[in-house]
C-alpha cells in the first residue's frame, strides 16, 4: 500500500529554546574547566614565554567569544518580552571597547569623543548584541575600528566603522541572516540581536559599504530627554 512521505515538520520556537538553553548550558561548563586551565596556566607560565602566554590568553578569548554567541542564539530563539530602557550609550560603548581592545591589542580601536547620550533600548539584549558587533568588525579589519555617537534632532545614532575591503550587495544580504552566515557568523547573530534590542522603541540598523573604502554599521535610536 502507498504511504505519503512527508518531510519532518521543523522543530518550533519552545523546541529550539530548550536545544540552545541545553546547550549553552553543557558548554559552559567546557567553557568554565577552560577558564580554570587558562588561569592556571598564565601563574605557572614564566614571563619570558610571551609566545605561550599569548597563546593562552587567546585562548581565553576565544572561549569568552563562544559563550557570547551560544547567549545569543538563547536571546534570538526565545520568546522574550523585549522591554526599552534608559541606555547610557555612551558609557556602554566605552566599556565594550575597553573589553575589545584588550582582545585586539594590535588594531587601533577609536571611540570619537561626543556628548553624553541616553537612548532608548533593551540594556541586556543591546550590550551583548553591540559586543558581538564590535568583535566582529574588528575580526574583519585591517588596522582601524572607529565607533562614534552622534546625535541628530531626537534620533542618536551609533556608528562602527572599519577600514579594509568593502562587502557585495549579496553579501550585505545575507550577514543579516544570523543563521545562515558562514564566516561572519557573530556579524549576523550581533545584526538580528540588536534588531531585537531596539526595534520595540522604534530604532533601527543598517549594514552598508563606506564611500572611502570599509564598510560600517549604523544604529539608530530614539533619544531620550532629561526632565
Amino acid at each position: 500500500m502507498a504511504t505519503d512521505h512527508h518531510p519532518p515538520a521543523p522543530p518550533g520556537p519552545d523546541l529550539s529554546h530548550r536545544l540552545a538553553r541545553l546547550l549553552r548550558h553543557e558548554v559552559g561548563d567546557l567553557l568554565q574547566s577552560v577558564y580554570s586551565t587558562v588561569a592556571i596556566l598564565q601563574e605557572r607560565l614564566p614571563a619570558e614565554l610571551a609566545l605561550e602566554r599569548r597563546l593562552v590568553t587567546d585562548l581565553k578569548s576565544r572561549a569568552e567569544v563562544c559563550r557570547g554567541e551560544l547567549d545569543a542564539v538563547v536571546d534570538l530563539v526565545s520568546d522574550l518580552q523585549v522591554k526599552p530602557g534608559r541606555v547610557d550609550l555612551g558609557g556602554m560603548v566605552g566599556s565594550i571597547l575597553t573589553q575589545v581592545r584588550r582582545r585586539f591589542p594590535a588594531l587601533q580601536v577609536h571611540l570619537v569623543p561626543g556628548e553624553t547620550t541616553f537612548a532608548s533600548a533593551e540594556p541586556r539584549l543591546l550590550s551583548s548584541a553591540l559586543w558581538l558587533l564590535c568583535v566582529s568588525v574588528c575580526q574583519a579589519a585591517q588596522s582601524r575600528v572607529e565607533v562614534g555617537i552622534y546625535r541628530s534632532g531626537p534620533t542618536v545614532e551609533c556608528r562602527i566603522q572599519r577600514d579594509g575591503p568593502g562587502v557585495t550587495d549579496e553579501q550585505l544580504v545575507w550577514l543579516r541572516q544570523p543563521f545562515a552566515t558562514t564566516q561572519h557568523v557573530l556579524f549576523g547573530l550581533g545584526l538580528a540581536l540588536v534588531q531585537r534590542a531596539v526595534a520595540p522603541a522604534g530604532g533601527e540598523v543598517l549594514a552598508s559599504n563606506s564611500p572611502d573604502g570599509g564598510m560600517g554599521v549604523h544604529i539608530r535610536f530614539p533619544v531620550l530627554v532629561d526632565v
